[in-house]
């Protein structure tokens, strides 16, 4: 007798277009709720700020294109070794300045202003609007907690921040290092236009200017005070940061014998210097020397026979940077731990 062969199961109907469609599309990733809610307010200013920041990165590519080119065809790699006299240097230098250098400083004045402008228009309203208005007491009738909703607010632009300052701060930075690597002291790196426009302090502090506006709206729960207190406050953060960027990071201390100029590299900063005696000791200045004929025989006369300086070389740039940058995430971190307690004992 034979065996019956067990016939394979016939498979079921194949899916429509229409049931493929709409599988694709409730298993796409997408935001919802409270988070759509804030992206949706915050959209048309992250289109434009995106839209801006890859303008500025095709524009800074191609600068840096060109300036990398005129590097090879004015042969200024010579001027680091001994192949060019100084003089020839100086003018070749001063040449390309001109073409390359000063076109970027009001890109990088901008940049240094970028943080104010998101903790205007991306901090300060967030809450400020919602509490002028009283739309907040909707929100804390929902199913949606307090917390949630603060966080809510804060993590989508906190979010657009990042993504939008660091595109630029990327940008910046590609175009401003083969210039300055070229123009060295003639475009010293730690002048408050070129620090604070590139690298990831403009990171650290687009992050920290959302919080202040942020705070101030949470505290006046006024939108025109909570950015006029945004607008003081931007205005005092990079004074205070210059004010301290110095002892972010140890100096390194440099002195020579036999001369009264200032020891070490001519692209470091300085933070402080002053005369030697014979035996090493720092002894004072002598101004009554400032205006002698003979400067360094007056100073050899009074027993001034070198120099010291206090100074940051170029390698510190970036350890700077990064210093900077952290202080500013932790007063940031500081300012989210404050808005979340207000919130959590006095809004209702």
């Amino acid at each position: 007798m034979a065996t019956p062969v067990a016939l394979p199961e016939s498979p079921g109907p194949a899916p429509t277009a229409a049931a493929a469609a709409e599988y694709a599309r409730s298993h796409t990733p997408r935001l919802r709720g409270l988070t759509w809610l804030v992206w949706r307010q915050n959209r048309t200013l992250f289109w434009i700020g995106l839209a801006a920041a890859l303008a500025v990165a095709a524009y800074a590519a191609v600068r840096h294109q060109q300036a990398v080119a005129a590097i090879d065809r004015q042969q200024l790699d010579a001027c680091r070794g001994k192949a060019r006299t100084s003089q020839d240097c100086f003018k070749e230098i001063l040449r390309f300045g001109a073409g390359h250098q000063r076109p970027m400083r009001f890109p990088l004045r901008v940049m240094a202003a970028l943080p104010l402008v998101f903790g205007l228009f991306l901090g300060s309203p967030q809450l400020a609007q919602e509490l002028e208005s009283g739309t907040y007491r909707t929100v804390c009738s929902q199913s949606v907690s307090r917390m949630r909703w603060v966080a809510g607010k804060l993590a989508v632009p906190l979010v657009l921040t990042v993504a939008i300052s660091g595109t630029l701060a990327l940008a910046m930075t590609w175009w401003w290092h083969p210039v300055a690597d070229v123009m060295g002291g003639q475009f010293p790196w730690y002048g408050w236009y070129p620090f604070n426009g590139v690298g990831p302090v403009i990171v650290g502090q687009s992050v920290l200017m959302p919080l202040v506006g942020f705070t101030g709206g949470l505290l006046l729960r006024r939108t025109v005070a909570a950015m006029g207190t945004t607008l003081a406050v931007g205005a005092l953060v990079p004074l205070g940061l210059d004010r301290i960027r110095r002892h972010l990071l140890l100096t390194v201390t440099v002195s020579a014998q036999h001369t009264t100029a200032i020891p070490g590299p001519a692209d470091a900063w300085v933070v402080a210097d002053g005369p030697l005696s014979p035996s090493g000791a720092r002894v004072s200045d002598m101004p009554s020397c400032y205006s002698a004929r003979d400067y360094d025989g007056c100073m050899a006369e009074h027993g001034r026979s070198g120099h010291w300086a206090e100074v940051h070389p170029a390698s510190h740039l970036w350890p700077l940077q990064w210093a900077e940058t952290g202080l500013c995430l932790l007063l940031a971190c500081a300012l989210a731990v404050l808005c979340v307690s207000r919130v959590r004992r006095r809004l209702a």
